[in-house]
This record gives C-alpha cells, sequence and structure tokens, in this order.
C-alpha cells in the first residue's frame, strides 16, 4: 500500500484532532460511567467499525509470531494506556494534565529510536522534539500550579504505555496490513477487558444516552479512525513523524475544549500551540528540504 504525495499531509492534519478528541470523549465517559465499562465499550465499538472495513477490504491475516506481536501491542498502546489514563480522569486528574502528561511520550519516543530500531535522528528531530515539548509546557503549565495528587501516576503509566506501544508496533508490525493489525488489536483488548469485567465490578452497559455518545465516538472515531492513521503514519513515515504530530494534541485538546467543555481558552494555549507547530515544523525537517530544494540531485530521506 504506498501513499500519493498528498496522503500524507492529509492523514496528518486528521490525526492530531482525532486523536486530541480521545481526552475530551474520555472525560466525558468517565463522568457517565466506570473505567471498565468506557473500556469495554471502546472495543466493542472499534472491533465491530473495524470488521466492516475488514469484511470490504480483506486483508491478509497474520502469520506466525505476527498473532503474538500484535497482541502485545494491543496491551501496550490499547489496555495499558487507556486503563491508566482513563482511571487518572475518574480519579480526579485534570484533562489537561493528562494530555500534558501523555505529551511526553513523542520526545521518549523520539529519544529511544534510534536505540531500539535502525533509523537514524539528526539534530533537527531531536531539536524539533525538544521544542513540542516545551509548547507542550506552556500549553498547560497552569495546571500545574494546583494539588496534585497520588492519582497522577496513572497518566505517567499511559504514557509509558504509549511510548513503549508505538516503538513495538514500529518494529514489529511493518508488514501486518492496518485494517489487519487494528482488528487484531481491538479484539485482544476486548477479550482482556470482558475477562477481567467480572472480576472489577463494573456495570456491563452505559446507563444514559451521554455514555452511549462518548463510548460510540471513542470507538469509531478516536479508536478505530486514530490508530488506522498512526499505523498508515509509522508505515510510510517514522516514529519522529508520529511523535511530531503528538506535540500538537494537548493544544490541541484545549481547542476543542472551549466550545465542548465550556473552557476557557488561556494566552498558554494559544502561545504553547505556536510553539508546539513550529517544533512540528522543525522535526520533520521541513526547514531542511526547503533549503535543499534547489539543488539538482535528490536528496534521500530516512523514514
Amino acid at each position: 500500500m504506498r501513499s500519493s504525495r498528498w496522503t500524507v499531509p492529509l492523514l496528518s492534519v486528521l490525526f492530531v484532532p482525532l486523536w486530541a478528541s480521545g481526552f475530551i470523549a474520555g472525560k466525558i465517559a468517565t463522568q457517565h460511567m466506570e473505567v471498565p465499562t468506557v473500556l469495554l465499550w471502546r472495543f466493542v465499538i472499534a472491533a465491530v467499525a473495524m470488521g466492516a472495513v475488514a469484511a470490504v477490504m480483506r486483508p491478509a491475516l497474520p502469520r506466525g509470531s505476527a498473532w503474538i506481536h500484535l497482541a502485545v501491542t494491543a496491551l501496550l498502546l490499547q489496555v495499558g494506556q487507556f486503563s491508566a489514563v482513563y482511571t487518572g480522569l475518574a480519579n480526579g486528574v485534570p484533562a489537561g494534565l493528562s494530555s500534558l502528561i501523555l505529551g511526553m511520550a513523542p520526545l521518549l519516543v523520539g529519544l529511544l529510536t534510534p536505540l531500539l530500531l535502525s533509523t537514524k535522528l539528526g539534530p533537527a528531530p531531536v531539536f524539533g522534539l525538544v521544542i513540542g515539548a516545551a509548547g507542550v509546557y506552556v500549553v498547560l503549565s497552569d495546571e500545574l500550579g494546583g494539588g496534585i495528587s497520588s492519582a497522577v501516576v496513572f497518566p505517567v503509566l499511559g504514557m509509558l504505555s504509549l511510548t513503549a506501544g508505538t516503538l513495538y508496533q514500529k518494529r514489529f508490525n511493518e508488514d501486518t496490513p492496518v485494517v489487519t493489525s487494528v482488528i487484531v488489536q481491538m479484539l485482544t483488548s476486548l477479550v482482556v477487558t470482558a475477562v477481567a469485567m467480572p472480576f472489577l465490578g463494573a456495570a456491563w452497559l452505559p446507563s444514559d444516552a451521554g455514555g452511549w455518545a462518548s463510548v460510540v465516538w471513542l470507538g469509531i472515531f478516536n479508536s478505530a479512525g486514530a490508530f488506522a492513521l498512526m499505523f498508515l503514519l509509522l508505515r510510510w513515515r517514522s516514529t519522529v513523524h508520529v511523535s511530531a504530530l503528538l506535540n500538537l494534541v494537548p493544544a490541541t485538546t484545549a481547542l476543542i475544549a472551549v466550545p465542548v467543555l465550556g473552557e476557557v481558552l488561556t494566552v498558554q494555549a494559544l502561545l504553547g500551540l505556536g510553539i508546539a507547530l513550529v517544533g512540528m515544523y522543525v522535526g520533520l525537517g521541513m526547514v531542511r528540504r526547503r533549503r535543499k530544494k534547489p539543488d539538482p540531485e535528490p536528496v534521500a530521506t530516512g523514514s
């Protein structure tokens, strides 16, 4: 599966708000139901949505150890990340602070990529990631002024799961069709969550329309949609590309929260968004490419 010239920019533009919407919908969902119920229906709806896509596209099935790698990725990217983040939200951790902590994952991914994968980083991507992280901090720095309970450990665990899952997906699932990768991960996560439900004492169904609406969004758009885009971008570009895009998520979350959650748009959000945009611009190597554009010889870029 190859990308055209405009495919990656378009998918990148779609990816950021879809990923950011997970914090908004997750905040709403945890106000209507317990965390295991949120996870269960997120995975049910995502599995059904991707199953319909798979029925049309008929992607190849994983072979051999690919099943195990997909299951491990599911435990990290899906169960680990979202159970930790939603537990933090349910225990009073602000959505903004959760977004800030998860925003540190791109920096870790970018710095660990040369150590764990074959990708080589020049100074520009690393510098861009640092600028993006500074933008993340500026956006939500006011969240750090209040009291922070021990529940902050949950989004930290979610951030570590996201970091590990992103690297694992890039290292071991590159040859698996995207649709196959997403649906196997959702089904794996669904099975794990369903098995755990009787021991967690949570309700099996959302109790009201608000709960259903939030898990439908999480399942279709933030789960199936956002992760499909993420895996495509990891395949066509690199972990650095995805990391630079994820740097924009906290600022984007702050912007979405204005009309949806009624939160006030602060000066920090606008300033941080601008800094994060600069970080993405530098981290993706756009400055270097524009400078070398007049050269007659094509310049090879890592992916």
